[in-house]
């Protein structure tokens, strides 16, 4: 009976360090390593749906279909500098470190028409 029950414990101590350490992974993902010109490749008229895709991941919100892309945007003072990176919507705490929420407005050719950075408090 005691092997049973030091194998339980050995199994439950397993399990619960894969769990501490998927939840630690998922605290610190973001979709875009911390630059300061995360977002200089935005320009309006020529900056396509796919390109904000691909450059900047998944976006945190998506209306009008697809027409408008939201993306959560953290700020962290790096070397003396400002760097950003994009909170991916899979983070397990997606507000925490937010500093502007980015939005997108795309025509129907989904060509980039608007952009707004927008201070969160």
């Amino acid at each position: 009976m005691k092997a049973t029950r030091d194998h339980r414990t050995v199994y439950a101590t397993a399990l619960l360090a894969v769990l501490l350490a998927g939840w630690l992974v998922g605290c610190t993902t973001t979709g875009q390593s911390a630059r300061p010109d995360l977002l200089k490749f935005l320009e309006i008229g020529k900056t396509t749906r796919e390109e904000v895709i691909l450059t900047l991941g998944q976006s945190s919100g998506s209306f009008e279909r697809d027409r408008i892309l939201t993306y959560r945007i953290g700020e962290d003072a790096n070397q003396n500098r400002y760097v950003q990176y994009v909170i991916t919507p899979t983070d397990m705490r997606p507000w925490q470190h937010v500093s502007y929420s980015l939005v997108l407005v795309f025509d129907e050719h989904g060509r980039l028409q608007k952009q707004k950075l927008v201070k969160v408090d």
